[in-house]
Order: C-alpha cells, then sequence, then structure tokens
C-alpha cells in the first residue's frame, strides 16, 4: 500500500517538483501526492481521501487558510497527523508558532531536497512505530 502525503501549496511549480523529485517511488506505488493549493482545499483532500493521508506538507503563505491557520484547524478537530512546514517564511516568529502547534518539521526555501526526503521518511518511520 502506498504512503499517502498530502501537499499544500499555491505554487504550482511545486508539484511538478515533487513527482519529479519522486517519481520512481510513485511508479513503484510506495508514495502517492494528493496537491492543494490552500488550507481549505486541503480539508477537502483529507476527508475524500480512502485510505487516510499518511503526511501532510504544506506551506505559510497561501490565499483563503494559510499553513499555521491549517494546522491549528488539524488541532481543533482533533485530526492526528504528521505535519512538515515548507516555507519561504522560516522567520523565528512563525516557526515559533508552527513548533507550538506540533508540527513535525520546519523545511525552508528553497527546497533541499535531500533534507525533504529525509524529514519526510522521518515522520513516517516515527507514524508507523506508533
Amino acid at each position: 500500500m502506498s504512503v499517502r502525503i498530502l501537499v499544500v501549496d499555491d505554487e504550482i511549480l511545486l508539484e511538478r517538483l515533487i513527482n519529479q523529485l519522486f517519481r520512481k517511488k510513485i511508479q513503484a506505488k510506495e508514495y502517492q501526492f494528493t496537491f492543494a493549493r490552500n488550507g481549505i482545499e486541503a480539508f477537502e483532500k483529507l476527508e475524500q481521501a480512502t485510505p487516510k493521508i499518511n503526511l501532510i506538507l504544506a506551506d505559510i503563505n497561501m490565499p483563503g487558510m494559510d499553513g499555521l491557520t491549517l494546522i491549528k484547524k488539524l488541532n481543533e478537530r482533533n485530526i492526528e497527523i504528521r505535519v512538515v512546514i515548507v516555507s519561504a517564511y522560516g522567520d523565528l516568529q512563525n516557526r515559533r508558532v508552527a513548533m507550538n502547534e506540533g508540527v513535525f518539521g520546519f523545511l525552508s526555501k528553497p527546497i533541499d531536497f535531500q533534507e525533504l526526503e529525509a524529514t519526510i521518511n522521518r515522520a513516517l518511520a516515527l507514524s508507523v512505530e506508533q
């Protein structure tokens, strides 16, 4: 069964980059990516997902519902899912807010794809152990 990862970012280029970077894992059915352009769309994707989403990669700055609000709403609704923030807004205040809301990790853009893959692997390994 594939690991299901929801990428929440309004940058269309990121979707292409993710699909290119993980093409072998996608072709091998190890990873299945779903994409949403903001937090509102992310909730729709979470509700529709069968089987459930295993991990969320989310930007902070997006129209509609930003990434920090998404995390807060996930917590309010008691939706337990690991979230990794991937954002150009990596200032200390945003990192502090995200970490206080319980995110698993915080990666800065431009994305270091080796770091991204390592963070995904750590998040998924911990999810399996629990």
